[in-house]
Order: structure tokens, then C-alpha cells, then sequence
């Protein structure tokens, strides 16, 4: 596997999960409540492993944007539960909003944490 920076396998794998990822995030967050999946652990739990599972594809996928990347997908977590005014049998929460913020936030660290520590960042 070649380095860390853009070209490399791992970058290019983030990519592609890291946007599947978002897909199925945006669907099932615009979608009738009954089609959102059924999970064992607590709502908010769920919200914000799935944001922090893109968030770190995302940085490891785009690790010379990591600035930008981290921005957009806390923002866009935030905005996310706005799209669920969207759909009818949806609703719009600042504690949910919150959820996926911080976990966005925090899959990102991971990932820059692993970036910072990895011997094969590009230098």
C-alpha cells in the first residue's frame, strides 16, 4: 500500500466509504421513520457513530483538506436534521443536531490523530 497522500489505496477506499457512507446517512435521514433502520443501542448513539464514521473516512480520504473536510461535516451534520423538515414524519432537533455534531467532530480527530501518529503520512 503506497503513502497516505492522495493516490493511495487508502485514500481512495476512504473516499468510497466515506461517501456510501454519507449516502445512506442522507437517505436515512430524509426517509419515513419507519424505513430508518433498528439498532440495539440508544438513538442518539446511533446518530453520532454514524457521523463519526464518515467524518473519519472522510479525513482519511481527503487528508490534505482536513480543515475543510472537519468544517463540512460538522456543519452539514447540523444540517442534516434540518432535512428531516423535509419529511413529514420527521422532526427537527437541536439535541439531535448536537449528537451528530460531536460526533462528527470526534471521528474526525480520530482520524487526524491517526494521521499525525501513521508512518505512512506523506511528507
Amino acid at each position: 500500500m503506497s503513502e497516505l497522500g492522495g493516490g493511495s489505496d487508502l485514500t481512495f477506499y476512504a473516499r468510497v466509504i466515506a461517501w456510501a457512507l454519507f449516502a445512506f446517512i442522507l437517505f436515512v435521514t430524509v426517509s419515513p421513520i419507519r424505513m430508518r433502520p433498528r439498532t440495539i443501542t440508544r438513538v442518539n448513539l446511533d446518530r453520532a457513530l454514524a457521523f463519526a464514521s464518515m467524518a473519519f473516512f472522510f479525513v482519511l480520504g481527503y487528508p490534505r483538506s482536513t480543515a475543510c473536510v472537519v468544517l463540512a461535516c460538522v456543519v452539514g451534520s447540523a444540517l442534516s436534521e434540518l432535512l428531516q423538515l423535509l419529511s413529514p414524519s420527521r422532526h427537527a432537533r437541536f439535541g439531535d443536531a448536537m449528537a451528530k455534531s460531536i460526533g462528527a467532530a470526534a471521528g474526525a480527530g480520530v482520524a487526524i490523530a491517526a494521521l499525525a501518529t501513521s508512518s505512512l503520512v506523506a511528507s
